[in-house]
């Protein structure tokens, strides 16, 4: 596991995707010309139709009982109780791993975020259970902690950790099974697509639904 220590330790000095700044937003009332907002995760907003908030959240409507809103530039529709960030909050385990069960193709896997991988990837045996086919993919070739190993460049269907999923994500076939290739690994194919924000051995994966 010294490559994903060596990951961590990017991720530690690394910005978010993104934008670090992108304002979060959670809808905990609508009434017929006012919402109420949790905004960042802490403050509390009331905004009337026009009204926009310290942080620059806009309430430009309400519409058949969602909030019509206006959130870093971009408009957003969000009914009581919806969020404009899907997050998963993770916890490091006793070595700083960030362990997670991913589902790839609707298939649970043990998994490892780790932001040194280019891709997700997985081994053969688990390929071959989600029912890839990647024997005719491109081959290409991996430097992992047993040094460079043969692999299969494919397209993970749906990867999601936790609420996060995402389409057409790029991955990678180790050849072997268990013993090549233990454990699968979250790479920056998914985790480039999200924002990362880590406070001691809390990790906090956001992905904005608009």
């Amino acid at each position: 596991m010294r490559r994903f220590l060596i990951a961590v330790g990017i991720l530690l000095g690394m910005p978010c995707a993104g934008s670090a700044s992108a304002t979060t937003v959670y809808v905990t009332s609508i009434g017929h010309s006012e919402v109420q907002l949790i905004v960042n995760g802490s403050v509390v907003r009331a905004l009337r139709i026009g009204d926009v908030s310290a942080e620059g959240v806009r309430l430009t409507g309400i519409n058949r009982g969602a909030a019509l809103l206006e959130v870093d530039g971009k408009a957003i529709s969000l009914t009581l109780g919806q969020s404009s960030f899907a997050q998963t909050s993770l916890n490091a385990d006793a070595s700083g791993h960030f362990v997670v069960t991913a589902y790839i193709n609707g298939i649970p896997v043990r998994s490892i975020i780790d932001t040194v991988a280019t891709h997700v990837s997985l081994n053969s045996d688990e390929a071959r259970r989600m029912g890839i086919d990647f024997t005719r993919a491109r081959r290409s070739v991996s430097q992992t902690a047993n040094g460079a190993v043969p692999v299969y460049i494919v397209n993970l269907a749906r990867v999601q950790v936790g609420d996060i999923v995402l389409a057409n994500v790029s991955g990678s076939v180790v050849e072997g099974g268990a013993a090549q290739h233990p454990v699968a690994l979250i790479g920056m194919s998914f985790l480039k697509q999200i924002e990362m924000q880590r406070s001691g051995s809390t990790m906090l994966l956001l992905r904005p639904h608009f």
